[in-house]
């Protein structure tokens, strides 16, 4: 009886010690595993309320394509149009599908040809393409007009582009009758690039090249407006000027330093609070000394508000027009103390300086008016905000849709530039 007592108390023994070992290491299991800090590239953005509207039946894919289509009549004379309803439609073989109408010049070359190119134009020839997309084959050769060199192509029986970056060559497999328009589906035999824009590996840099994009409203360079269909073709007509004729840039920011103008002449279409919100975002991005931020902005849309203000000097006239300003002002209580404290002045002035930039890359006009340090405008511009004595307005932006009638200056100077020293 004492050995079966001992041999009990041994067995329970394990039976305890198997338990507590199953379930501490439950535990481990079910605590949360460790792990290293893992830096992501996922930004935070705003959440914007979505409201979608139907427009009707509209083709709107960004970005279209601006492209110039070569071909040869039966007689061999060369044509060009531009095309905005081409894109890619198959890999293998790489094939182009381009619609065409059959009143075009071209639809006759490509049907008696069965051969077409199409020719990448950069942004330095968006006249170049507008215009050919608006004068007829029939009427005009456009390669002499526009003094552009009709190449035969190596392998299709069609003329590229001498002067485009990019030329591709096709040949018709199939057409497609869809209505308005006529499809050609070429496969694509050889493409060419000028090698200025071709890396070692012959990846095609795309920034340098500055391709253009169609949107209805306006031709894009990479990220700046560089013309407006039916007008900067203009430039090749007699007697005719084009509305909207910008200096281009392959840099978008420097498309917008060049760009920007003092604007005076404004449209009656409103800038939309989000824009304006937009715009500050962008001063305040500014540099600023020590980080102090020592800025205020005053957002006014109101028409009473814009008159008062247009009556301060006799360069704010242009307030009338507008249908926006911003005040930029100076807060006190947040400069930096003593000598260091007139650093508000820089640190406004680089915000100011960003939205005028901001304001050129968004197609809006905006000219800077000064307030400070005249002290007469100071307090008149303060009355008319309701600021208190601690802010001061440095000055007012001027904000709109311009008519086209400002032009940007060159202000190039190369005696103001020094080297080393003066």
């Amino acid at each position: 009886m004492q050995n079966k007592s001992l041999l009990l108390n041994v067995l329970l023994a394990v039976v305890i010690v198997v338990l507590v070992y199953q379930l501490s290491t439950a535990d481990e299991r079910s605590a949360p595993l460790e792990t290293p800090e893992v830096a992501t590239n996922i930004v935070e953005t705003e959440k914007v309320k979505t409201v979608m509207r139907s427009v009707g039946a509209k083709g709107h894919i960004y970005p279209k394509p601006a492209l110039v289509i070569g071909s040869y009549s039966a007689q061999g004379d060369p044509n060009i149009m531009t095309a905005a309803w081409a894109g890619i439609v198959n890999s293998h073989p790489m094939s182009i599908g381009v619609s065409i109408r059959p009143s075009r010049k071209s639809y006759e070359n490509i049907m008696a040809t069965k051969a077409f190119t199409v020719n990448v134009p950069s942004a330095q020839f968006v006249a170049h393409m507008d215009y050919a997309g608006n004068i007829s084959g029939y009427d005009e050769d456009k390669f002499a007009k526009l003094g552009l060199t009709a190449v035969k192509g190596d392998f299709v029986n069609a003329p590229y582009v001498g002067e485009f970056p990019v030329a591709i060559e096709c040949e018709v497999t199939d057409v497609i009758d869809l209505g308005s328009h006529m499809q050609f589906i070429g496969k694509v035999l050889d493409t060419k690039v000028d090698e200025q824009y071709l890396s070692a590996d012959n990846k095609v840099d795309v920034m340098r090249m500055n391709p253009v994009i169609f949107a209805d409203d306006y031709y894009y360079g990479f990220g700046q407006r560089i013309g407006q269909p039916w007008d900067i073709g203009k430039l090749f007509k007699a007697g005719e000027q084009a509305k909207y004729n910008p200096l281009v840039y392959n840099n978008p920011t420097l498309a917008s330093i060049h760009n920007r103008k003092s604007v005076r002449h404004y449209t009656n279409q409103k800038v939309s609070a989000e824009v304006l919100t937009t715009l500050v975002k962008a001063g305040m991005a500014a540099p600023t000394a020590a980080d102090k931020r020592p800025w205020a902005f005053v957002v006014i849309e109101e028409r009473n508000v814009l008159d008062s203000l247009s009556t301060l000097s006799p360069y704010t006239k242009m307030l009338e027009q507008a249908t926006a300003a911003i005040v930029v002002c100076g807060d006190m209580d947040k400069a930096l103390d003593g000598v260091a404290r007139d650093y508000w002045i820089q640190d406004c002035s680089a915000a100011t300086q960003n939205i005028l930039l901001a304001a050129e890359s968004m197609g809006l006009g905006a000219v800077w008016t000064g307030v400070y340090p005249i002290e007469k405008r100071v307090v008149e511009v303060r009355n008319v905000i309701e600021a208190p004595e601690s802010i001061i307005p440095l000055n007012v932006i001027v904000l709109g849709y311009p008519t086209g009638e400002d032009k940007p200056k060159n202000k190039w100077d190369e005696s103001k530039l020094h080297w080393e020293k003066w």
